[in-house]
């Protein structure tokens, strides 16, 4: 009974430890964009970037939320996609993009120290996450 109870307490306790890491990241991020949502800034952003995004059928805010994945984390990136009201079809795509290329500092280090090109691997991670999402994009065009 006792090495229960000690079990349930340290699973109890990583999972506040890890909620708590979690809303450290999300809540700044979720308010500078509900911030930069409610001055008008992110339809500035959106208009100057709704070029590249289109290629993938995403609004031009959404490149916020790769940049936020992309060099921070995931973490990030789920605070910026929630206050801009994206649809399911954009944020399916984002998850795509970067489920295949995410905190890319952190990762790029850890790859250099396996002994792998880290220049190169960023690359393919980059390009292949943006070749996805293109990809999403047209299968979803067509089939849904």
């Amino acid at each position: 009974m006792n090495k229960g109870y000690e079990t349930v307490k340290k699973g109890f306790l990583n999972g506040l430890s890890i909620i708590y890491t979690m809303v450290k990241v999300i809540v700044p991020f979720y308010i500078a964009i509900e911030f930069l949502k409610q001055t008008g800034i992110i339809g500035h952003i959106g208009y100057f970037l709704k070029p590249f995004m289109s290629i993938f059928g995403l609004p031009g805010e959404s490149a916020i939320c790769l940049a936020a994945g992309y060099f921070i984390n995931l973490y990030a990136a789920i605070a910026v996609v929630a206050p801009l009201g994206l649809s399911s079809k954009d944020i399916t795509i984002i998850a795509l993009i970067l489920g295949i290329s995410h905190s890319l500092p952190v990762e790029t280090a850890v790859t250099k120290q396996t002994g792998v090109n880290a220049w190169f691997m960023l690359a393919a991670r980059i390009l292949f996450s943006l070749i996805s999402g293109f990809l999403l994009n047209i299968l979803w065009t067509l089939f849904l």
